[in-house]
């Protein structure tokens, strides 16, 4: 696949044009309402100074004019809102597609004044949050930060989008993952590439409902909420039922009837007064749960009208509860929740209460909402998070220049799985317009890739490890073509060391080493990535040790890529062992510069630029 520019271009001027038609419209209604208001309040004052009954119909028809107005003002504020969010969507998607993360970033702050809502939205881009500091490969690979995979990637705007997004990332589940699983993956996210419209219509939505928080209120809800008590529905009963006595009094009694209705409010306050035991609970929890009801309603509204026909999606879309649905289930609890919302005036709720007893309905239809529904919820919420991170994975299709779906090895045997074969790879992060593309193969054996510094020899190995990762997680990858197999990822790169912890750099470096060592006893599928082993001890000790892990990394179900300068035991491995690839880059040199090609190569190079390096800064 290959990003469209051209489409999120065309995208941004029709939005720019909308918000001009409406902008305009708006400024109209604005001054429309001020108006009508005026107008209504200066005829009521007349027909109050003169005396004429029929000003005062023409001041109320003003005002309903008035409220009419405000109503359509409303929707059009509502478009307005809804258009910025989708600019700033649709902005994000070109920055990604040029390669501009500060771009990015100025997106993810734009409007925003305080500080901390500041930090929070940068936080939110660069998901450091989700940063695991002992993984087997996340601080190597660029996963989570400024410029990392889940900046680039992640268009998710809920709260669980986002960690769903980022356990792909760093939990490929590869042990359990099916190749049947990942096709079925891949053909979802193929349906989302062709949709990106959807897409955007989903994020400007979720950015309107703010979804940034987790939904904890609804979940605590339908995981503890229950029926209402027999008591509390009696009551409930009680004051609705007692209004028939007035009626019947004006027939029975017509001279004592008049007495009857404030006997009847009399006794539905004490009701609603009782209720405060059976119904505080009930209607606390509706505090805290309609706006992200009713966003979450409308981004599976959106899904639904999507009119997906990848079976995958059409069931995540439709949830656990094959009676009716997500969407009608949800809808179900949005309509008690506007009922709820009558309430939110004191006056106007004990008023209501006293008519009939609203917070008793209230309450029983959100209880048997709990107890009939409440047990999917997590389903949809789940739902709606691997629709998020399946979106997340089309990105890759959405805004590079060149992309494709990778193959599977089509075997359970972990032998076959530890195989790797690009064609034209390129790292994501890398600025498109400079990146040089590589190809690489290895099979149940281990490459061993040589160069000067700054040649691109960890470019290469981190770029197997990103377009392994993207490709476990269902979606396309920097290539022209790539076969692999579903293996466990383990690198050791950016060694750092610890004065807190005691710890040198080469301490740091054996604990990551051993940990894929220890790996390789499982005999399941592994790739490792190492970036110049053992760099913090000497040269002796830096041959020997090497050789011992590249023996014990020697197995059929393993392979890998290793970057070294240590040709003493290039030399011996080129005797001792029978599984190994040689992989080179080169450089060319002028008077005044290192000219790098950062083509991959077979072979071995020798070559060193430290000196021609130092001699560049002055040092000689």
């Amino acid at each position: 696949m290959k990003a469209n520019l051209n489409y999120f271009e065309e995208k941004d001027k029709s939005i720019i044009a909308d918000l001009a038609k409406y902008g305009k419209q708006s400024g109209i209604l604005s001054f429309l309402r001020l108006i009508s208001f005026l107008g209504s309040i200066s005829l009521f004052i007349a027909a109050y100074a003169a005396k004429i009954p029929a000003l005062y119909f023409a001041g109320g028809a003003l005002f309903i004019v008035f409220i009419v107005l405000c109503i359509i003002h409303g929707g059009i504020l509502d478009k307005v809102n809804y258009l910025n969010e989708l600019s700033k969507v649709n902005a994000s998607y070109i920055a990604r597609i040029k390669g501009d993360f500060n771009e990015l970033r100025n997106i993810a702050v734009k409007g925003l004044k305080r500080a901390e809502d500041i930090g929070l939205a940068k936080s939110r881009l660069y998901g450091k949050e989700f940063e695991v500091q002992d993984h087997d490969y996340c601080l190597d690979l660029d996963i989570f930060g400024k410029k990392s995979l889940f900046s680039l990637l992640n268009v998710s705007e809920t709260s669980f989008g986002r960690k769903r997004f980022a356990d792909s990332l760093l939990d490929p589940h590869v042990s359990g993952i099916t190749v049947d699983e990942l096709k079925s993956k891949q053909a979802s996210v193929k349906a989302l590439c062709d949709k990106p419209d959807v897409l955007m219509d989903y994020q400007a939505t979720a950015r309107l409902g703010r979804m940034t928080k987790d939904p904890k209120a609804l979940m605590d809800f339908a995981k503890n909420g229950s029926k209402t008590k027999t008591v509390a529905n009696i009551l409930g009963i009680i004051g609705c039922i007692i209004w028939i006595s007035v009626p019947i009094a004006y027939i029975v009694v017509p001279d004592y009837a008049a007495a009857t209705i404030p006997s009847c409010l009399i006794i539905n306050l004490f009701i609603f007064m009782a209720g405060r035991i059976f119904n505080d609970s009930y209607l606390k929890a509706c505090e805290g749960m309609p706006a992200q009801v009713k966003t979450i309603l409308k981004l599976y509204k959106i899904l639904e009208n999507a009119g997906f026909e990848d079976e995958g999606l059409k069931s995540l879309i439709k949830g656990s509860d094959k009676t009716e649905g997500a969407y009608e289930s949800l809808k179900k609890l949005n309509d008690v929740l506007k009922i709820a919302g009558l309430r939110s005036q004191p006056l106007f709720a004990l008023l209501l209460n006293l008519i009939a007893p609203l917070d008793y309905l209230i309450s029983f239809m959100l209880g048997n909402w709990a107890v009939n529904h409440g047990k999917y919820l997590p389903s949809y919420i789940d739902g709606l998070s691997e629709v998020e991170a399946l979106m997340c994975a089309a990105q890759t299709g959405l805004v590079l220049p060149v992309s494709t779906f990778p193959e599977f090895v089509d075997s359970d045997n972990a032998v076959d799985n530890a195989y790797f074969e690009g064609s034209d790879l390129a790292h994501p992060l890398l600025a498109i317009d400079s990146v040089v593309r590589n190809s690489v193969k290895i099979s149940n054996d281990i490459a061993i890739i040589t160069g000067s510094n700054m040649s691109g020899k960890t470019t290469m190995i981190r770029t197997v490890g990103v377009c392994t990762i993207l490709s476990l997680t269902g979606g396309l990858v920097p290539a022209t073509a790539l076969k692999l197999g579903r293996m466990r990822v383990m690198s050791s790169m950016r060694i750092v060391d610890s004065i807190e912890e005691n710890m040198s750099t080469f301490k740091a470096e054996l604990i990551r080493i051993s940990g894929i060592v220890n790996a390789a006893g499982e005999e399941k599928a592994l790739l490792f990535l190492i970036d110049e082993i053992f760099r913090g001890t000497n040269s002796d000790d830096r041959t020997e040790g090497a050789l011992t892990v590249l023996k014990k990394l020697s197995k059929p179900y393993i392979c890998g890529l290793m970057t070294t300068h240590d040709y003493a035991m290039i030399d011996k491995t080129e005797t001792g062992f029978n599984n190994i690839r040689y992989y080179h880059f080169s450089e060319s040199y002028t008077d005044t510069e290192i000219v790098f090609d950062y083509k991959l190569s077979a072979g071995i190079s020798r070559q060193s630029n430290a000196k021609y390096l130092m001699k560049l800064v002055g040092i000689e």
